[in-house]
């Protein structure tokens, strides 16, 4: 190309836009004035050089005097110098220059809300401005991040039981604030601020966050609190047999709840037979409960997920208790390693009727001068966590626990047939039973909106019996020894990463994987019976170890969609590696809530879960003897849909909360085992050829009024719901009611504070009968003669005929417990008394029912067992 050619394309690339564009950002403005509006400056400036302004008057104010001399200046630093000391931008669009206000770069407030006695991060803690109307809570870990465009920021921050805060931030830049709370050291009626966050506006259904105060001042159990004892006084939640702490959650069975103690999942939540759990409320900081809508970060179980979470120990000084009550004594210590930086709280508790009450037992049970019996359990817990930095942490928590139980047989004592012989008879019986769980978990900030945890964690649960027999004749030389042994076991290890992102108020996002690996020992029953030299040995099953590998990956989003809409949007994806197959799911997981006019909401959701082993219940006794085993090639993952829908109110003052919720769920490859079969020790080959699979499905409404604040607190609960189930050749195909199906629960929980030292509370419970299978008829069982053998001399017995599964009912289970509490206050300690009673009108209830038969008439009889009658129970703890 020419020389001249190229200039000439230049001025046609120079001139063009400048006839197209009359003015541009480097024009030179030549300007003068004093003290005018800034609406007389545009003019001037549209007239003299073309420039066309576009703006609203309700966005720039244009009435600002200014004074302005300039000669030859670019465009741009006059239109600086014009609007210098305002918020607005202006950018050329066309021949347009618009003015727009300016949007300054968003800044993130974040950091983490405390206890500011103890310096206990608070989860679930309020962050809200209320001039903006939004805001955020804080996560597991007491952290929050919130981000906004304003340059001044009011902030609210609050949490029950604690005295709210109000800030004033008046930079402009990113921060990191640890805002303290103080507790609320009054007993008068809290303030309960209208702007506050209620019930109608939680986007979480079907979650309940138990209150620890609550379940310290309920009815104890022979002294002792419980967790899960307060989660069963929930709507839709059953605690199955009386006196067990297992839940039941909307038609589950027990092994469909996921149970998390920082983040490690429980097989066996029960000591003592089912009568206690194994939390120590001690050293609990928070449980959550859902029963539904669950968010895409769990996985794993059907029904419920409980998460609870241990305190971090005290930062800032030494404290502690020790309690004594009338079955078990525990202790617990807390406080700083190094001040501010490392902190420790330890607990361990045991009970001691086995000391207290061994003579007795072996005298009611026969076991001789020289036999004995115990049963007894102990656990202890451990939580050390240490700040490296403002944005790095560690955790390290561990939790132990056993049960014991024996009972040892020594007698001598004459032949029954008056014949010169004395025999010896010597029986020892030991079972025990077990959790571990260990967590290591490391907090990272990467930024002021972006929040991690990775953690890495262990569990195992560990059961086994023990059964030695001996019998000898101590004249002659007779002697037959009988022997057995169970075991099994299940545990797990894994490593789980979760990622917390906030980038503005109106998402939440969370996301993560975790990698599991399981080992499964479904059970080994060893038995040997010697006679004269001559044994027999018995495994019915082997000694496999069973290995199963689980991946996950999980993402959800908390999106608010204007000021009264919001969805909870997720996905859970879950692969389960066993030798032979691969399982993968994906799971969705959808809420919805809408803000209605008063205070109230209307909620929906829809989920999916997937399990990927199952429990094996063990009808024949109440023992922990129940095998874990993973899905198989012939039993495959269990698998449920749940959707719900509810109605939440929140009373004006904020003081009472109402909601409804109905729901249906049903259920795919539930498991039972094959009709005769009804326990693993009848049970030969392998598990999965002793069992069929089925479906299941349970319905219902949930009704709950609660008060949380005040000196009268409570709440009364209502459930009505439906539980089936349905097998192949089980009750000839058609559906039956499930074995925890309670129709109708109800229940009363209500505290009221007395002064400073006194506190009443009192609990009532309602349930419809448990479902029960009896037989309708029996018969002589008749065998066939072996030629050349006479016939027996006793009848072989009868054999009950059973036509239907579940179809009667047990008898309506109802029980008022009530207690008092005193606490006397001396400068750092504090003396608290318990007591109170359990079935208080001394309700028989049933806890099973058997036939017998009467001596006389020889007919078979039906009775009901009943094993809590009215129960005294008291305690004293010191706490310094």
């Amino acid at each position: 190309m020419s020389l001249a050619r190229k200039l000439l394309l230049g001025l046609l690339f120079t001139w063009v836009p400048m006839q197209l564009f009359a003015w541009n950002w480097r024009t030179k403005i030549t300007l003068s004035v004093k003290d005018q509006p800034l609406s007389v400056v545009c003019d001037l400036l549209e007239k003299e050089y073309g420039i066309h302004f576009s703006y609203s008057r309700d966005v720039v104010s244009m009435n600002r005097r200014v004074t302005l001399n300039v000669h030859q200046e670019p465009l741009r630093r006059v239109m600086e110098q014009l609007f210098s000391g305002q918020s607005v931008q202006f950018k050329r669009i066309g021949e347009q220059l618009v003015l727009a206000v300016k949007h300054t770069p968003g800044r993130t407030i974040n950091g983490f809300v405390e206890d500011a006695r103890t310096g206990e991060k608070l989860i679930g803690a309020t962050i809200y401005a209320p001039h903006l109307q939004t805001g955020t809570v804080t996560n597991q870990y007491g952290f929050y991040s919130l981000t906004t465009e304003k340059d001044t920021l009011g902030l609210m921050i609050s949490y029950v039981g604690y005295e709210p805060q109000r800030l004033s931030l008046k930079d402009k830049e990113s921060r990191q604030i640890s805002i303290r709370l103080a507790p609320v050291n009054t007993l008068e009626e809290v303030e309960v601020t209208e702007n506050l966050p209620g019930l109608q506006e939680q986007t979480q259904m079907s979650k309940v966050n138990v209150a620890l105060s609550q379940v310290k001042t309920m009815p104890r159990l022979l002294g002792e609190s419980d967790v899960l004892r307060s989660i069963q006084a929930m709507p839709g939640v059953s605690g199955g047999m009386e006196g067990s702490s297992g839940i039941h959650v909307r038609g589950g069975s027990p092994d469909q709840n996921l149970i998390l103690l920082d983040g490690t999942p429980v097989y066996n939540a029960s000591h003592l037979f089912g009568v206690f759990s194994v939390f120590n409320p001690d050293i609990i900081k928070n449980v959550d409960l859902y029963k539904g809508a669950f968010p895409a970060r769990y996985g794993g179980r059907l029904s419920s997920v409980v998460d609870i979470s241990m305190k971090d120990g005290n930062m800032h000084s030494f404290h502690g208790q020790v309690s004594l009550g009338l079955l078990a004594s525990n202790a617990m210590i807390e406080g700083p390693l190094i001040k501010g930086k490392t902190s420790f709280i330890v607990t361990a508790r045991r009970t001691y009727a086995d000391l207290l009450a061994g003579d007795l037992a072996r005298d009611q049970m026969n076991l001789g001068e020289k036999g004995s019996f115990y049963a007894y359990f102990y656990d202890a817990n451990i939580r050390i966590n240490h700040i490296f930095s403002p944005r790095d942490r560690i955790f390290l928590s561990a939790y132990g626990g056993q049960d014991q139980a024996s009972i040892n047989r020594n007698m001598q004592f004459d032949s029954l047939n008056n014949e010169p012989k004395r025999y010896k008879e010597l029986m020892d019986f030991e079972m025990g039973w077990g959790n571990q769980a260990y967590a290591l978990r490391w907090n990272h900030i990467f930024s002021p909106r972006l929040f991690s945890n990775i953690t890495f964690n262990y569990s195992r649960f560990l059961f086994r019996t023990e059964y030695n027999y001996d019998y000898e004749a101590l004249d002659i030389a007779e002697k037959d020894n009988m022997y057995g042994r169970y075991y099994s076991s299940v545990e797990n290890g894994g490593m789980k990463m979760d990622l917390d992102y906030r980038p503005n108020p109106e998402h939440s996002m969370r996301f993560g994987g975790q990698a599991t690996f399981h080992g499964f020992r479904p059970g080994i029953t060893s038995f040997r019976n010697a006679t004269d030299n001559q044994q027999l040995t018995d495994t019915a099953y082997n000694d496999d170890f069973n290995k199963g590998a689980e991946l996950s990956l999980y993402l959800e989003d908390d999106w608010q969609i204007g000021d009264s809409m919001y969805l909870n949007l997720g996905v859970h994806t879950a692969a389960f590696l066993v030798p032979g197959n691969a399982y993968v799911s994906i799971q969705p997981r959808l809420g919805f809530r809408y803000l209605l006019p008063r205070k109230w909401a209307l909620k929906l959701s829809y989920t999916q879960m997937t399990q990927h082993i199952h429990l094996l219940a063990n009808n024949a006794t109440f023992l922990p003897t129940d095998l874990w085993v993973p899905a198989t090639s012939k039993v495959k993952p269990m698998f449920s849909r749940q959707v719900a829908a509810g109605l939440a109110k929140t009373s004006a003052d904020n003081r009472y909360e109402a909601s409804v919720e109905v729901y249906y769920k049903s259920m795919r490859n539930v498991i039972e085992y094959v009709e005769n079969n009804l326990n693993f020790q009848s049970a030969s080959g392998s598990w999965d050829e002793n069992v069929i699979v089925g479906r299941g499905r349970s319905y219902g409404m949930e009704l709950l009024l609660q008060k949380k604040t005040g000196t009268f607190k409570g709440w009364i609960g209502y459930t009505l719901a439906k539980s089936e189930r349905a097998f192949p050749n089980v009750n000839h195909g058609r559906v039956f009611p499930y074995k925890y199906d309670h129709r109708h629960e109800i229940e009363v929980v209500l505290s009221q504070q007395l002064g400073k030292r006194w506190e009443l509370s009192a609990n009532w419970q309602f349930n419809t009968g448990m479902p029960l299978t009896l037989p309708t008829g029996s018969y002589e069982q008749v065998t066939e003669p072996t030629p050349g053998f006479p016939p027996p001399a006793t009848p072989p017995g009868e054999v009950d005929v059973v036509e239907k599964r579940n179809f009667l009912r047990m008898q309506d289970m109802h029980r008022l417990d009530i207690s008092a509490t005193h606490t006397k206050q001396r400068k750092n300690t504090a003396y608290i008394l318990t007591f109170g009673f359990m079935n208080v009108y001394n309700r028989q209830n049933p806890f099973f029912y058997y036939y017998s038969r009467n001596e006389q008439t020889r007919e078979r009889q039906l009775t009901m067992l009943s094993i809590l009658p009215i129960l005294p129970s008291i305690s004293y703890a010191i706490k310094f």
